[in-house]
């Protein structure tokens, strides 16, 4: 190490070229139970997930902590209250690549990898529900595309999380495939708005899969005889890297008593120069 024992950045490891990434995204419903986070970091490891982002942390404040040789990164709410909330648990390979976190708000954050030749912005979102003031929805929009203005156009940049947005089935841009489910909605325009004006790819459209497999949401209603289930979690990629993603699959058997399943992506970190 360098004098006094500080991490220069050369320390870092770099992400190589070749490697693949798995990354997913999960609405857990709360994370402040007992337990619960060993629960999250047991199924990552059966899923084999190397970035997992949480929404509905529900863990007050932010920072990170080392959990079962896991790092997990929070942003939560600044008054002390278990609610909303957002996490991205690394492993602790993945951890050793970490250069930045920035936890924006209880709704928002970003984890930074240092990757070769380009970097890897992971930003983790838990959009307000339907119920919630169109204010909140905007001020959410605001703040990502802040973050998303500060970084370089030529890193992999990936947006993911809970957006509570239906975008529905049928090709619709270059931004949304196919592969949506049942109806969209407005918050599904607002997010296609969103995805369209950042050059996001929203790559879980993309994929032709049984609708088991696309659906990331349940709801209690949800029975054989009357189905209601919906795709509100997202994985989205700068379209420069829509390549890099090779598949992007929800894991249904995944259980952590949430009505969300695991939304799961793979990416080759093998960027050419631009």
């Amino acid at each position: 190490g360098s004098p006094g024992g500080t991490v220069t950045s050369t320390e870092i490891r770099r992400l190589r070229q070749h490697e693949k990434i798995r990354v997913g995204t999960w609405n857990v419903k709360t994370m402040s139970q007992e337990g619960k986070i060993h629960n999250a970091i047991q199924e990552m490891t059966r899923m084999r997930i190397d970035v997992l982002g949480i929404s509905e942390m529900r863990w007050p404040g932010s920072g990170s902590v080392t959990i079962e040789e896991h790092q997990v990164y929070y942003s939560g709410t600044d008054d002390g209250k278990h609610e909303y909330g957002v996490g991205i648990i690394l492993t602790n390979k993945m951890a050793k690549s970490v250069k930045n976190f920035i936890p924006v708000s209880k709704r928002l954050m970003l984890v930074q990898l240092s990757a070769s030749p380009v970097d890897m912005n992971i930003l983790q979102v838990y959009a307000p529900t339907a119920d919630k003031q169109d204010e909140d929805i905007y001020e959410l929009y605001h703040n990502i595309n802040e973050v998303l203005k500060k970084l370089k156009k030529e890193d992999v940049t990936l947006v993911i999380g809970d957006f509570n947005a239906k975008l529905g089935a049928g090709k619709t841009s270059e931004f949304v495939g196919a592969w949506g489910l049942g109806e969209r909605n407005a918050r599904g325009d607002e997010l296609e708005i969103f995805a369209e004006m950042n050059q996001l790819v929203i790559m879980n459209t993309w994929f032709k899969l049984p609708p088991r497999k696309l659906y990331t949401w349940k709801s209690p209603m949800d029975s054989p005889e009357h189905i209601v289930r919906n795709q509100i979690d997202f994985i989205m990629v700068n379209k420069r890297y829509r390549n890099s993603c090779t598949a992007v699959k929800t894991y249904p058997g995944a259980d952590i008593q949430s009505d969300h399943v695991p939304l799961v992506g793979d990416f080759k970190v093998k960027m050419k120069k631009v």
